[in-house]
């Protein structure tokens, strides 16, 4: 049996799934740093970057990746940057997600 290859439904899962939401999210140190954050709530880039291998210019410019997906908010105070895990927008994402793929996948309830 051959293998049928149709663009438009390939094209269909990309216009309804947020494809680069999810690379943004499954880069191992970008999961480290959302179970991280999701576990000890909000802290600025110093306090953070110090529970990583990584310095902290790296750390932050995985904040600002991840904030620019709205994977985590930021608020500034003074000179600090506090970051925070978006939780339910994450949660949000992942059930309009599978909700999408079942509908595009035919699945029934």
């Amino acid at each position: 049996m051959g293998l049928n290859y149709d663009p438009s439904k390939c094209k269909q899962i990309i216009d309804n799934i947020d494809i680069e939401f999810f690379r943004a999210l499954f880069d191992p140190v970008r999961s480290e740093l959302l179970i991280f954050l999701s576990a000890n709530g909000e802290m600025t880039v110093g306090e953070i970057a110090e529970h990583f291998p990584q310095n902290r210019s790296v750390i932050s410019r995985h904040l600002d990746f991840m904030n620019r997906y709205s994977i985590v908010q930021r608020r500034k105070e003074g000179r600090e940057i506090y970051y925070k895990a978006n939780k339910k927008f994450i949660a949000d994402k992942f059930e309009a997600t599978a909700h999408n793929m079942k509908a595009l996948m035919n699945i029934k309830k």
